[in-house]
C-alpha cells in the first residue's frame, strides 16, 4: 500500500529539519514564514512525510495553490514523495469521481494514503468542500501554499474545521491592508507563525546568493508631467471629500477614486524614459544573459504614436534593436511553451525574459544573474517575492543584480505650497523609498557594507528623501 515517505536521496537542510520540529511541536498547525527560494514545498512534505510516520502511514493530504502551474510543480514534487495525487482543477468530471472514491476507500480503511492537489479557486468551491464532508477529519491534512491569499473574504469562509492538521507556507504571510484577513489567517492555523526563516540569514548561511542594489530615479516627460499634475489635482479634490489620510480610505466604496489613482499608477508604470534608461543600461553592460525584466501591464502613451504594452514595446526593443535574444513570459503562452521558455533561459539559448506578473510567485528562474524592474506594485508582496526568484543560487553565478525603477514626482508638485498636494505625493514617494530601501538593507552594496566597484545609490534617491523630509526611512 502507498505512503508517504521521504525518498532515500534527499538531505534535508538544517533549518528545513528545525521548521519541522516547530510546526509538529504547534500540534500539526501553523505557518511556516520563510523566504521565497529556500524550500517551502519540500519543507512543507517533509512534514507530511513526518505526520504519516506519527499516524501509523495513513494520510489523506489536501494541496491547495493559487494557480494551475503551482498545482502542476505540486503533483510533481509529490512524485519525489511516493505520492500519485489526484490533479483537481479546471473540469470536474476529470476528478471528481476519482477523489471521491479513494476518500470512501480511505474513510473505510481500504487505503491508507490520499493526496489531492487543487487551486484555492477550486478548493473553496462549495463542490469540494461537500466531497471533504466525506471524511471525518482525523488523519487529515492541508497544506495552502502561498496562503496570504486565502485570506481573500471569498476564499476565508471557505476554510474547512474538519481538517485535522494545518499548514500555511508564505513569505509573505500578512496580507497588505487587511488585518481582517490576515487575523482571519492565524486564526485557521491557529497558532500563526510557529517558523521564521528570513532572507537575511538564508542569504548569510549560503542558501541565497548575495545581490546588488542599484535603484535609479526617473523623470517623467513634460507631457506626462502635465497628465500627472492633473490627475493628482483630480485625487487632491476627491480627497477633500473624504475623511482621513488616503491610506484609511476604502476604494472599494469609493471608485472614482480608485479609478484616479488606478490612471496615476498606470501611467507611473509606463513612464516614458524608463525604455530609455533601461536602453543605456543594457547598452553599457555589454553581455546581457539570465536577465529577466519586469513591466508594467499599461500602455505607451507617445505622442503621435499608436499605443503599444511596455512588454511589447521592450520585447521589440530588446530584440530588433540591441540584437538581444529575448520573449515575453506571460499567461498568453501555453504551459508547453512556458516550459520551453524556462529551458531556453537555462541553457543561455534566450538571454532575457520580459514579463509582467508571471514570474511574481512559483515560478523557477535559479540561473537569473540581473533583473531590471521597471514597474512594481506599492504592495510589499510583490517585490518581496521577487526577489526571492532573483536570489535562488545556481553553479553558474556569484551574485545577482537587481536594477530598480524609481519615478520623481514633477518638480511642480514636489515644490507645492498646498499642504494637502505635497502629503499626497509624499505617501506616494514613501512606499517607492519603503522598497528602495527593504531591497537595499540586505543588499551587498549597503552603504554600511564594504564599498563594491558597482555604484551605490545614486544621489538624486538621497535628494527625493530630503525633498518629502523623509529622511528616515
Amino acid at each position: 500500500m502507498a505512503e508517504l515517505r521521504t525518498p532515500d536521496w534527499l538531505e534535508p537542510r538544517d533549518y528545513q529539519t528545525e521548521a519541522v520540529e516547530s510546526w509538529i511541536q504547534a500540534q500539526g498547525q501553523g505557518v511556516l514564514h520563510m523566504a521565497t527560494g529556500t524550500g517551502k514545498t519540500i519543507t512543507s512534505l517533509l512534514a507530511a512525510s513526518e505526520l504519516t510516520d506519527r499516524q501509523q502511514g495513513r494520510l489523506a493530504l489536501f494541496v491547495a495553490a493559487p494557480y494551475q502551474h503551482l498545482v502542476d510543480q505540486w503533483v510533481a514534487e509529490l512524485g519525489n514523495f511516493g505520492a500519485t495525487p489526484i490533479r483537481a482543477y479546471q473540469s470536474r468530471t476529470t476528478w471528481t469521481d476519482k477523489l471521491a472514491g479513494q476518500l470512501t476507500e480511505f474513510s473505510s480503511g481500504a487505503r491508507d494514503l490520499v493526496s489531492v492537489v487543487t487551486t484555492h479557486a477550486t478548493f473553496g468551491s462549495s463542490h469540494f468542500q461537500k466531497l471533504l464532508k466525506r471524511l471525518d477529519g482525523t488523519e487529515t491534512l492541508l497544506i495552502a501554499d502561498e496562503v496570504h491569499h486565502l485570506g481573500a473574504p471569498h476564499l476565508r469562509q471557505h476554510l474547512p474545521n474538519t481538517v485535522s492538521a494545518r499548514l500555511g507556507l508564505s513569505a509573505t504571510p500578512n496580507r497588505w491592508y487587511d488585518d481582517d484577513g490576515t487575523e482571519a489567517i492565524y486564526d485557521y492555523f491557529s497558532n500563526g507563525v510557529v517558523f521564521n526563516f528570513r532572507l537575511e540569514e538564508a542569504i548569510d548561511r549560503g542558501y541565497l546568493c548575495e545581490y546588488y542594489y542599484i535603484p535609479h530615479i526617473v523623470e517623467l516627460t513634460e507631457e506626462e508631467s502635465e497628465r500627472y499634475i492633473a490627475l493628482s489635482k483630480a485625487i487632491g479634490k476627491r480627497m477633500g471629500s473624504v475623511s482621513g489620510d488616503i491610506g484609511d480610505v476604502d476604494l472599494q466604496e469609493d471608485d472614482q477614486l480608485k479609478q484616479l489613482l488606478f490612471k496615476r499608477a498606470r501611467l507611473v508604470g509606463v513612464a516614458e524614459n524608463k525604455l530609455l534608461k533601461l536602453k543605456s543600461l543594457v547598452q553599457r553592460s555589454g553581455d546581457i544573459h539570465h536577465t529577466l525584466v519586469y513591466c508594467s501591464d499599461g500602455q505607451l502613451q507617445s505622442e503621435g504614436e499608436a499605443t503599444k504594452r511596455q512588454l511589447d514595446a521592450v520585447t521589440e526593443m530588446l530584440g530588433k534593436n540591441l540584437g538581444i535574444k529575448s520573449h515575453k513570459f506571460t499567461y498568453e503562452e501555453n504551459q508547453e511553451t512556458r516550459e520551453r521558455l524556462l529551458k531556453d533561459f537555462e541553457d543561455g539559448t534566450l538571454d532575457a525574459l520580459v514579463a509582467i506578473r508571471c514570474l511574481d510567485e512559483g515560478v523557477d528562474v535559479p540561473a537569473t544573474e540581473t533583473a531590471f524592474i521597471l514597474a512594481s506594485s506599492s504592495n510589499p508582496r510583490q517585490f518581496v517575492q521577487r526577489r526571492g526568484r532573483i536570489l535562488r543560487t545556481h553553479p553558474s553565478k556569484r551574485h545577482a543584480i537587481i536594477h530598480d525603477f524609481i519615478v520623481a514626482p514633477p518638480a511642480d508638485i514636489r515644490n507645492s505650497e498646498s499642504d494637502s498636494a505635497f502629503n499626497l505625493e509624499r505617501r506616494l514617494v514613501q512606499k517607492e523609498l519603503q522598497r528602495a530601501s527593504t531591497f537595499a538593507d540586505s543588499a551587498k552594496n549597503h552603504p554600511d557594507a564594504e564599498l563594491a566597484s558597482i555604484p551605490t545609490s545614486p544621489e538624486s534617491l538621497a535628494d527625493l528623501k530630503s525633498d518629502f523630509n523623509l529622511l528616515d526611512i
